[in-house]
């Protein structure tokens, strides 16, 4: 007699908004979803909300949504393939939804990038934001949730090839316990890295048709006696990946913004607005040329800052790369500072509309820092812009970012100061503050391992 499905991942609080919600599972075998829903504590009003088929097509992963939610409301919520017993109240999480869009409200959220499941002691990130509390309105992941390529670590004892190796990925990195009391506690936004499909991966064609990894991988994998499979990236593999991606990733994220193919998407938090780029579906990197977000994505950013320029005071771009540091010695070119021309023409249409308090987040240098500068633009007043850095959760930190990692060089930027550089295991947390009579206050902090301890590094900005 078979066996009733079980849910192998989840749940994850996707989607967030004042008025809407993505409850997200994945499940081991074809099954209904069923959310359960309510908003007294004593789970007296708890009903089921809604249901979701679970097919092989999306590998049994999939989302109930919630429309027509109250603003800055908390619920408690459980999922469960069975629709006939309420579930028990041990299996029911809080998530409280955001305010209107436009209202001053202060809050703090926490984002990074970058993990890897350590083999010994996983997750000691993602257990330290469990321990401090329920203070965060969301997170986000600024890309690298998995290393299909990291074949010591993926589960899999190879580099993923096919789109069920993907998938066993995921399974094997977020199947940790930290992480995933981290998933089913506070509301996350994602985007992807290269990790999530292979090391350093572009495309070699604006047809998206020739996907590649760097010489020096392929190098790498064939010393280490990988198989030829291994060692290329063929479409098919390419397409398997972005297809797990979305499945794990993209499926609960708001709706997205359909910019020729990208994943991108935005979101807001009372005052603040937030656009969540997708630097990889259409990086192109040959010599037919090289385009970080591709020119529909580009449109879109560069139209949302326009719209969002008056109406929301602080404005945060999530960029899986960085955009304002410059590793010297580094082969890869894989950062905004691989992608000039298109890196200078974001920063000065910043400066030429006179775009006040923008704020990337980003990730992948497995290190964490906070870089200060103005925008400039011809004979426009200068535009002071921030990044903030967070990574890895859980990697190698890149011990020569103390010497190697620098400033951008660009004539589109000017007074530059790097704040600090913190190569250690860690994550950021961002709080927003709407201070009576002034600007809004944005404050940043590293939470960095140092041996056993856990520190804290900060710097504060006028929006």
């Amino acid at each position: 007699m078979r066996n009733k499905a079980t849910i192998i991942l989840g749940p994850i609080i996707g989607g967030l908004s004042h008025a809407r919600v993505n409850l997200w599972a994945r499940a081991d075998s074809p099954a209904t979803l069923y959310a359960w829903l309510g908003t007294r504590r004593d789970l007296g009003n708890v009903n089921r909300a809604g249901r979701a088929k679970l097919t092989q097509s999306t590998g049994f992963a999939g989302i109930v949504p919630i429309e027509k939610l109250k603003p800055e409301t908390t619920y408690y919520f459980a999922l469960t393939l069975d629709p006939r017993l309420r579930p028990p109240k041990k299996s029911f999480r809080p998530f409280k939804t955001f305010p209107l869009p436009r209202q001053l409200k202060s809050f703090r959220f926490a984002f990074g990038s970058c993990f890897r499941p350590d083999k010994t002691v996983a997750g000691g990130a993602f257990q330290h934001i469990n321990n401090q509390g329920g203070n965060l309105s969301f997170m986000i992941m600024a890309g690298d949730q998995i290393y299909a390529d990291e074949f010591d670590f993926n589960g899999l004892g190879h580099v993923a090839l096919n789109l069920e190796d993907y998938r066993t990925v995921y399974l094997n990195s977020w199947q940790n316990e930290h992480i995933r009391e981290l998933m089913s506690r506070t509301p996350l936004f994602m985007t992807q890295d290269d990790h999530e499909v292979d090391n350093d991966w572009r495309w070699l064609d604006f047809e998206y048709k020739q996907p590649a990894i760097p010489f020096y991988t392929s190098w790498i994998r064939w010393f280490q006696g990988r198989s030829r499979e291994e060692r290329r990236l063929t479409l098919k593999r390419t397409r398997d990946a972005l297809q797990a991606y979305h499945e794990h990733q993209i499926l609960h994220a708001p709706p997205l913004l359909l910019l020729d193919g990208t994943q991108a998407y935005t979101f807001e938090y009372g005052a603040c607005a937030f656009f969540v780029t997708d630097t990889r579906s259409r990086r192109v990197l040959s010599k037919q040329g090289r385009s970080m977000l591709g020119e529909s994505q580009f449109s879109g950013l560069t139209s949302w800052l326009e719209r969002v320029k008056d109406e929301y005071p602080v404005k945060f771009i999530v960029t899986s790369t960085s955009i304002l540091s410059h590793v010297y010695l580094d082969p890869t070119n894989d950062r905004w500072s691989g992608f000039k021309i298109e890196r200078d023409r974001l920063l000065r249409f910043i400066a030429a509309q006179g775009i006040q308090g923008v704020y990337f987040l980003t990730g992948d240098l497995h290190t964490a820092h906070a870089i200060s500068a103005q925008a400039v633009d011809k004979d426009n007043p200068p535009v002071p812009i921030w990044e903030f850095c967070a990574s890895p959760f859980e990697q190698n930190p890149f011990l020569r970012a103390l010497f190697f990692d620098r400033p951008a060089l660009s004539p589109a930027l000017q007074k530059q100061e790097r704040h600090f550089v913190i190569p250690q295991i860690n994550y950021g947390l961002v709080d927003v503050e709407f201070p009576a009579y002034t600007r809004p206050v944005v404050h940043f902090q590293v939470v960095y391992r140092e041996g056993d301890e856990w520190k804290r590094k900060f710097v504060n900005s006028t929006a």
